[in-house]
């Protein structure tokens, strides 16, 4: 088995020092219980809740929403990325997405803070097309 060298380890005290620390907070959107169908579940209030994450992202609340998938396969939970002054107003937030308010899904928020990563944006003006990876 090979093994680094010690010098070729990365410095711990430098790296915590260039961490971004840019505090944001993770909402968890988790159905509580196995539905037979996920559409029919949550259909009545997708429109409601695709306006709401389009109001968070318009107001500059929403960094990154997801949905917990794996291809094809969602069992109807997701996650989303927030920006917000404490965690009491991440919570006050979280408290309009409508499928929390109307209890098909309940929300827990946790502090997150981004520290490392790497985006790659493209955007073609010409083509009019974007890409994220």
């Amino acid at each position: 088995m090979a093994t680094r060298k010690k010098e070729n380890l990365p410095d711990v005290d430098e790296h915590v020092e260039n961490l971004r620390r840019v505090q944001l907070y993770m909402v968890r959107m988790e159905i509580q219980k196995n539905v037979d169908s996920v559409m029919d579940y949550l259909g009545p209030h997708i429109q409601e809740h695709i306006v709401w994450l389009q109001d968070q992202e318009r107001n500059g609340v929403l960094f990154l929403s997801g949905a917990n998938a794996d291809g094809e396969e969602w069992d109807g939970s997701g996650v989303a990325i927030i920006r917000a002054p404490s965690l009491e107003a991440a919570v006050a937030i979280s408290d309009t997405e409508p499928f929390h308010r109307e209890g098909l899904r309940v929300n827990t928020v946790h502090g997150w803070q981004l520290n490392e990563g790497n985006v790659q944006i493209s955007l073609s003006l010409l083509t009019n097309k974007f890409s994220l990876s």
